[in-house]
């Protein structure tokens, strides 16, 4: 059995000043600069190490993080206040022209939109409502 005293996930980008940017100025989180890449720290703890792959770099094909809000309206406003567009999918059922797949029961999963980073990789907003 492996013994552990912490984790963290992470995921590459091709700029890291233009990645520093966009999670702090854009998205408002809480992220600093090391000399190895950024650490960003998730609201209600943990962390990401986002690395410096530079022509190297393949977005990811997958959702790479997933940012919980509490209010979907509210979120993409402040989202389209800071010029993030949400991606759309035009094969995902229930996305709505506004990007939004929106539930209304847990059973048919979670009130989500998406948004890519200045790397391409993909980020989805999900709607927690308290």
């Amino acid at each position: 059995m492996l013994t552990t005293i912490g984790a963290f996930s992470s995921f590459s980008v091709d700029d890291l000043d233009e990645a520093l940017r966009f999670y702090r100025d854009r998205l408002g989180l809480a992220i600093v600069a090391t000399s190895m890449g950024l650490e960003l720290t998730l609201p209600g703890g943990g962390s990401v190490f986002i690395y410096d792959k530079g022509e190297q770099h393949a977005a990811a094909g997958f959702t790479v993080l997933n940012l919980v809000v509490v209010d979907m309206d509210a979120a993409v406003a402040e989202l389209s206040a800071a010029g993030v567009e949400l991606l759309r999918y035009p094969d995902f059922p229930g996305q709505g022209e506004d990007g939004v797949a929106r539930s209304d029961s847990p059973e048919d999963g979670p009130t989500i939109a998406w948004i890519a980073d200045p790397a391409g990789n993909i980020v989805g907003i999900i709607e927690e409502r308290e």
